[in-house]
């Protein structure tokens, strides 16, 4: 981090060499905030893709538990005392399905916009991306062919506004962190503060029922 800003102000300086003194101050700032910030972002892109992974990991092996479950009990609703029943898994197994297509939309979107494009996951990460979009895909797709075969209605379409504002959540819990910590490296703490801030503030306001999201 620490090369990667001091080429950050040996390069603002020499693009506004003969400039006055204020102008060549506002330069290596600029140049600072938004190294450090791609560079922080990267670190958050690969920490989120990482903990996704790992949280998908458990709720397949749990929803692939209950699919057989369900399957073995023959039931494709719940009832009080047998297990989750084949259409609620079948559902919760797409619900998890379009979770992962919106992150990972998500994060194309916020490579494209501040990477230029570059795909900011280490090697390790992309294949394990890959390996558990195919498990979920796959699982999901099983569960469907089932229920149907059993002669259950499809899932409901998919909600496009809700999609799309749950990219745009996504893509604030990758960008504002990095932002705020770049203003917080720079030494703009109140900056940093205002930004963590204006990113939390809607994870931890009330409902309309008055409970926590």
């Amino acid at each position: 981090m620490d090369r990667l800003a001091r080429e950050a102000q040996t390069s603002a300086r020499t693009r506004s060499r003969g400039q006055p003194k204020e102008d060549v101050a506002a330069a290596v700032r600029k140049a600072l905030v938004e190294t450090i910030f791609r560079a922080q972002l990267v670190l958050r892109i690969n920490a989120l893709t990482q903990e996704f992974i790992d949280r998908e990991v458990l709720i397949d092996g749990a929803l692939s538990a209950h699919l057989g479950l369900a399957v073995h009990a023959g039931s494709g609703q719940p009832n009080d005392k047998g297990p989750i029943g084949l259409v609620p898994v079948r559902d919760l197994l797409f619900a998890r399905v379009t979770e992962l297509h919106a992150f990972e939309t998500a994060r194309a979107s916020v490579q494209r916009k501040h990477l230029d494009g570059a795909t900011a996951l280490f090697p390790a990460a992309v294949r394990e991306w890959a390996e558990q979009r195919t498990r979920s895909e796959t699982l999901a797709v099983t569960a469907f062919r089932i229920a149907e075969l059993d002669g259950f209605d499809p899932p409901p379409p998919d909600d496009e506004a809700t999609f799309d504002a749950r990219v745009a959540q996504l893509v604030a819990d990758h960008v504002e962190p990095a932002r705020s910590k770049a203003y917080y490296e720079v030494g703009d703490g109140r900056r940093g503060l205002s930004l963590a801030v204006a990113w939390l503030r809607p994870k931890t306001a009330p409902t309309a029922a008055g409970h926590l999201p």
